[in-house]
């Protein structure tokens, strides 16, 4: 009772700050500012008031009140930097998206660069093969133009020579039978000259004959 009676001025001392406090409470969360500074207000003057009155409800109220209030304030805390950390793992997982998503672009760009390139590389490959290949066939064709020519050229003296050759046969064969043959006519005249030789012998002969046969 006496502890009562010494109390109650200290409760008629709070109760503007505890009609505050409850007007705070229907109108802003705990964690606010105004809130918790009337929370530890009245915690830290019930517990200066319980122990200096020796009331230890009163000083067992200001400590639970600060206790709640310093709870509520570490969960804020805790709450607001799991929060930011979210909030920062939110932004780098967006930045990471970001740098993911300009590499695969840098990346499809080299690429596409890559088959250009190859591409390209790949037409001038074709290019000088179908150059170089021309270039041989041409000088594959001049060669054989130039080898099939000097074969013309050796086949077409060896024909004249042939030709020469034959011609030079077919004189010696037509003297060798003008030859012959005026051999033969020489032959031929001999032997008229001999047979006529021995027919005027003949004759003569029989004229002789004839002349002994007269006398």
């Amino acid at each position: 009772m006496i502890k009562t009676l010494v109390a109650l001025p200290y409760e008629l001392f709070r109760l503007p700050m505890a009609v505050v406090d409850h007007g705070l409470a229907t109108r802003l969360p705990e964690t606010s500012g105004p809130r918790v500074a009337v929370d530890r207000a009245l915690g830290s003057a019930d517990k200066l008031a319980g122990t200096l009155l020796g009331n230890r409800e009163i000083a067992g109220r200001g400590t639970e009140r600060l206790e709640r209030s310093e709870k509520l304030i570490t969960a804020a805390r805790l709450e607001q930097e799991a929060a930011t950390r979210r909030e920062q793992a939110d932004k780098a997982a967006s930045t990471g998206r970001q740098q993911a998503s300009r590499k695969r672009a840098a990346a499809q760009d080299k690429a596409q660069s890559g088959l250009k390139e190859a591409d390209a590389t790949e037409a001038r490959g074709k290019l000088e093969a179908k150059e170089k290949a021309a270039e041989a066939a041409a000088s594959k064709k001049a060669a054989a133009d130039k080898r099939a020519a000097s074969r013309a050229r050796t086949a077409a003296a060896k024909k004249a020579r042939e030709a020469k050759a034959a011609e030079a046969e077919k004189q010696d064969a037509q003297r060798g039978a003008k030859a012959e043959l005026d051999d033969a006519r020489e032959t031929k005249q001999e032997a008229a000259d001999a047979r006529a030789d021995a027919k005027r012998l003949s004759d003569l002969a029989e004229a002789k004959k004839d002349e002994r046969t007269q006398d």
